[in-house]
């Protein structure tokens, strides 16, 4: 997203969702003389769900938490991957702890505002997904979520990497080394590269599919602006 077009959405998204309709149409109105093109992307933003314009309005209003949700949503993707992948990395058992403290306070923040039951659910699971999404860290920061997420293939989240126990394992007496198998190790390495591009092609799949969706919402909103002044007249 353009950076004229982030100030813009910026500063519409913070509205009230009850003005939000009515400002964007009235901007893009402004900006076409001007800038057409600019004007054309203002006019396309999809309005916000309930949800994600409660988020938006926190990000706005009070960004520490968000801000600190998404540093340990960070810490916690990159524990993960450690873990997943055998490497030496932060403790996974204090990011999980971390990103939930951070997740409960600005659950809190959003409480305060009195969002029904199934609102505050959808809130919730957007934040969970948006945290751990380096795609989605800055529009969750900027306060420019239009949608309601769910958990994709492509993200990491706690419930994906058991925690270590701490609970100490008696020492069994180390068992002979066995003699190198080359040939299975060929082949974990060739299924293990054959995995790493899957996920790779995995992610470009949902990323498409994700933009494919901003862009059917943008047509609705199209069709709905023509419905309104065929009926108009």
């Amino acid at each position: 997203m353009a950076e004229p077009l982030v100030r813009e959405s910026q500063k519409l998204y913070a509205l009230p969702l009850s003005e939000f309709t009515a400002a964007r149409n009235a901007r893009a109105k402004a900006l076409k003389p001007k800038d057409p093109e600019l004007a054309a992307a203002v006019a396309a933003l999809p309005k916000p769900s309930v949800a994600a314009g409660a988020l938006n309005e926190l990000a706005h209003e009070d960004p520490s938490e968000i801000r600190a949700l998404v540093q340990s949503g960070k810490r916690l993707r990159q524990a993960q991957e450690a873990a997943v992948s055998g490497k030496k990395g932060a403790d996974l058992n204090e990011a999980i702890a971390e990103h939930r403290g951070a997740l409960d306070r600005v659950q809190r923040d959003l409480r305060r505002r009195k969002l029904s039951g199934p609102t505050l659910e959808k809130a919730t699971q957007t934040l969970r997904v948006a945290s751990l999404d380096p795609d989605l860290w800055p529009m969750l920061e900027r306060g420019l979520l239009h949608e309601d997420l769910t958990a994709s293939g492509f993200g990491l989240d706690p419930g994906l990497v058991p925690a270590r126990s701490k609970t100490p394992t008696p020492k069994a007496k180390p068992a002979p080394k066995p003699k190198p198998d080359r040939a299975a190790e060929k082949r974990r390495r060739e299924a293990r590269e054959r995995l790493q591009q899957a996920k790779a092609a995995l992610a470009e799949a949902e990323q498409r599919a994700r933009a494919a969706a901003r862009d059917l919402e943008r047509a609705r909103t199209d069709v709905e602006r023509a419905q309104e002044r065929v009926d108009k007249g």
